[in-house]
């Protein structure tokens, strides 16, 4: 079996990368190591070589669920038949509940490790994340000047502030910046 080769999908294996995305999402990928990893999710580093080719294998993947599970909050929120005001409130109010804080951070952290990495597992992460996020946020925009580069720009850097800051007097100013943006540009 090639390093990046992965035998085919299980439920151990769905287990361990759901494990995996976990584990990550809560102590981020800076210091990545399977040893720790897999004693905390309760496998070892040979299962987890086995199941997912390597180390990059698994952080890709891990990278992908992220991905698959921005996308499907932004989809989510696309589909939503509220007016675009409405929609992107919607998704916003979904990316920052405490629960997705780890999903950022792991989001947050894959995208900016995919400008210094041009061969690592999270080589195209960014591009891609453009590829997902610009078409439904084109389809929500399609009646209004507003940019969506513009909307997503404002959108992850406050997302960014909302991770820097875990304070509720930070979350309220995060809130109001948001709230602001929205009342210019995409005023009621």
């Amino acid at each position: 079996m090639t390093a990046d080769a992965k035998p085919p999908t299980s439920a151990r294996r769905a287990d361990l990368l759901a494990a995996s995305v976990a584990y990550v999402a809560e102590h981020g990928l800076a210091e990545l190591s399977l040893r720790p990893l897999a004693q905390a999710i309760g496998s070892s580093p040979r299962v987890l070589l086995y199941l997912f080719g390597s180390k990059e294998g698994l952080i890709r993947e891990i990278l992908a669920v992220g991905r698959v599970e921005q996308l499907a909050l932004v989809e989510r929120a696309d589909d939503h038949p509220g007016t675009a005001r409405e929609t992107l409130d919607l998704l916003w109010s979904r990316l920052v509940v405490p629960e997705r804080r780890g999903a950022l951070r792991l989001f947050f952290d894959g995208y900016v490790r995919s400008f210094d990495a041009p061969d690592g597992p999270w080589s195209d992460f960014a591009g891609k994340s453009l590829d997902d996020w610009l078409p439904p946020l084109d389809r929500v925009l399609a009646d209004h000047p507003v940019p969506s580069t513009l909307v997503l720009a404002v959108l992850r850097g406050l997302l960014l502030d909302h991770l820097a800051a875990d304070t509720p007097r930070h979350h309220e100013r995060v809130q109001t910046a948001w709230t602001s943006f929205l009342d210019h540009a995409l005023p009621h």
